[in-house]
């Protein structure tokens, strides 16, 4: 008789211990019921690797610095891309552009200062050793903001070639203004280090 009520106590301890610890990991679950999962310390943040460009941030790219002066927001029937007026310490007009409508576009421009008379409306173009295929064209509203040497809003009008990686671009910003030309290059986007406002490229505010 004695053994069994020693046996009736031990499987009493057995089915209390078994609650508390049941209910103490419980507690230690977070409301919803599942545990959070690893963070990657070295992931992108939410806006990608363009996050934080905008006028005063400087942008990096082999091995040159770059400070966003200006920005220009085109939109073409919802169709949005935006290009960035950059300023390296010298007089060569250089800029960004980026498009996201179809996934991330990025490239860098530089204007061609003397085109020679160069007009798009071709099937193709050649310039300076290279066939340029055209792309596309069109007419889109903008709106500027920063030092861009254009008013704060308007209409442009574009043309776009290329030949391989290597692009050519036609802009005028009224129905009878000159053509203004560019050549650019395409570039991955993670290729940019980008350092918002406020931060130097040295990484310190």
């Amino acid at each position: 008789m004695g053994t069994v009520v020693v046996i009736v106590v031990l499987v009493a301890i057995g089915v209390g211990l078994g609650v508390v610890w049941s209910r103490r990991r419980a507690g230690a679950t977070p409301p919803g019921g599942a545990l959070p999962g690893p963070v990657d310390p070295l992931a992108e943040g939410p806006g990608g690797p363009l996050d934080g460009l905008g006028i005063g941030a400087v942008v990096s790219h082999g091995g040159h610095d770059y400070v966003v002066r200006g920005e220009v927001r085109f939109d073409e029937d919802g169709y949005v891309w935006t290009e960035y007026h950059l300023d390296a310490g010298g007089d060569e007009r250089t800029w960004l552009s980026v498009d996201v409508s179809d996934g991330t576009e990025v490239a860098l421009w530089r204007a061609v200062d003397e085109p020679g008379g160069l007009e798009p409306g071709a099937s193709s173009v050649p310039f300076e050793g290279r066939t340029y295929r055209k792309v596309e064209s069109g007419r889109a509203t903008f709106t500027a903001t920063g030092t861009t040497g254009l008013p704060a809003s308007g209409r442009a009008w574009y043309a776009d070639y290329k030949d391989g990686d290597a692009l050519l671009a036609f802009e005028r910003w009224s129905t009878d203004g000159s053509w203004e030309v560019s050549t650019g290059t395409e570039i991955e986007a993670h290729l940019l280090d980008v350092y918002p406002a406020g931060r130097s490229a040295g990484g310190v505010a």
